[in-house]
């Protein structure tokens, strides 16, 4: 926990665990530098800023830095209307993170015990948590946030503190049964122990520990698997639904799991009932559909899934001059070229690129135009004998949904001003268009990343 140089953050709110955390530290590695931050949350008036002067006070007698953040009134006023132990938490570890980031610390220690722990799982357990829920609060977090109490439980923590005569402060609040995590403490914590097992509180932080080193073999099979099959695109994730036949329950539930909190999509908030909904669209045999998460979406189309979060860019819409020779990169990825050149016919002989159509330039009008195609569009590939929609080639080639909006297609008109469609994106060149062995002027259209163009 304490490999990295640098100096350690404790977080010392002014309770005997964070007090205690302070002390052990200091005793254990009394050449290392430590930072005290402590937070002012605002919400018990002069009890918190009593808080903050005995921390003040605490690191003073050590001649420590102290680094405290207040919470303006304003604000304070605002969480308090709120869910104030999960913002509070959160602008604690805003602060924290913060120290980090501008070089101050090295990493954070936290006061969580193992009586936090088995809290933290039975809470969890209640709300419906399974797998990575289960594994509580995680000895290292982020590689930065450490906590060494883990294996302490709150009482050998006063008793550490009450044989070395050390005071500490009692947060009032912690006896406020409008707080779930107090009537968790003080209510059900100890019926469970009267009623059912003495020992409540090490059998939890047990399923804590057991599950860290699960999350652990799990995050390294997710990460393989993911690399191996999730592919990043459209604003999201996507995986082949073909997989459902090889991988067991497990390892479907733990790789939409994977997509579902991956920070492409960040559907955080997904439970158990989201997955088994998404899985089901894994495990259908035919047709689309979709599920709403979270702030995201899951969608099957054609042997497919997309998981991405709902706040994307509308399909963009293109229509633009194709230069002859050239290239134009495609709005909707920066990366990608449709490419134009004009090849001899000795040349045409010996072209042999792969997914490159071969166009008769005298055949074709000006000026050529490249857009996205549109919902109508019709032409008859080389191969055809009848024009076709493009959704039915669609449909054939089985491409999803998610992939058709911005499908680049090259046009021109006719004498007529009519719009002719001269190639499209897999389906190739116009039969009309197509270069011929007596064809003295080769177009070649080709779509190109640009590590490869030239």
């Amino acid at each position: 926990m304490l490999a990295a140089p640098g100096t350690v953050g404790v977080a010392v709110s002014g309770g005997s665990d964070s007090v205690a955390l302070l002390h052990a530290l200091r005793e254990l590695h009394a050449s290392r530098q430590f930072a005290v931050l402590h937070v002012n949350h605002g919400w018990r008036g002069a009890e918190s800023d009593e808080d903050e002067r005995f921390v003040r006070g605490i690191a003073a007698q050590f001649d420590l830095p102290c680094l405290v953040r207040r919470m303006s009134p304003d604000q304070a006023g605002a969480e308090a209307s709120g869910n104030r132990e999960q913002r509070g938490r959160q602008w604690r570890y805003d602060f924290f993170r913060e120290t980090i980031a501008d070089g101050t610390c090295c990493a954070v220690a936290t006061g969580h015990t193992r009586s936090d722990q088995a809290e933290t799982v039975l809470f969890r357990l209640l709300r419906g948590a399974a797998g990575s829920g289960l594994s509580g609060i995680w000895p290292v977090r982020e590689g930065r946030f450490i906590r060494p109490l883990l294996d302490v439980t709150r009482t050998e923590i006063q008793e550490f503190l009450n044989r070395r005569g050390v005071a500490w402060r009692e947060d009032s609040s912690n006896q406020d049964r409008s707080f779930a995590r107090n009537r968790l403490r003080h209510d059900t914590l100890p019926a469970l122990r009267e009623e059912w097992n003495p020992r409540i509180g090490s059998a939890l932080a047990n399923v804590a520990d057991w599950a860290v080193e699960e999350e652990r073999h799990w995050a390294r099979r997710m990460a393989a698997l993911g690399k191996r099959h999730v592919r990043e695109e459209h604003g999201g994730l996507t995986l082949d639904t073909s997989l459902a036949s090889v991988l067991s329950v497990a390892e479907q539930r733990r790789l939409l799991a994977f997509m579902v909190h991956h920070p492409a999509v960040d559907a955080g908030a997904a439970g158990f009932g989201h997955i088994e909904a998404v899985r089901e669209l894994l495990l259908a045999t035919t047709g689309s559909g979709s599920v709403d998460l979270p702030g995201a979406r899951a969608e099957r189309s054609c042997e497919k899934i997309l998981i991405r979060g709902r706040r994307r860019p509308a399909p963009q819409e293109f229509d633009c001059t194709l230069p002859v020779p050239g290239r134009v990169a495609l709005p909707t990825d920066q990366d990608a070229y449709v490419r134009t050149r004009l090849l001899s016919p000795a040349e045409e002989v010996t072209y042999n690129e792969s997914r490159c159509a071969l166009l008769d330039w005298d055949l074709v009008s000006r000026p050529l135009r490249l857009r996205n195609w549109r919902p109508g569009d019709r032409y008859c590939p080389v191969g055809r004998s009848t024009a076709k929609r493009i959704t039915d080639l669609f449909q054939r080639g089985r491409v999803p949904a998610w992939r058709r909006t911005a499908w680049p297609v090259v046009t021109c008109s006719d004498t007529s001003g009519t719009d002719r469609i001269l190639w499209t994106r897999t389906f190739g060149p116009a039969r009309d268009f197509a270069a011929r062995p007596d064809t003295r002027h080769v177009l070649a259209v080709d779509e190109i990343r640009a590590s490869s163009a030239e």
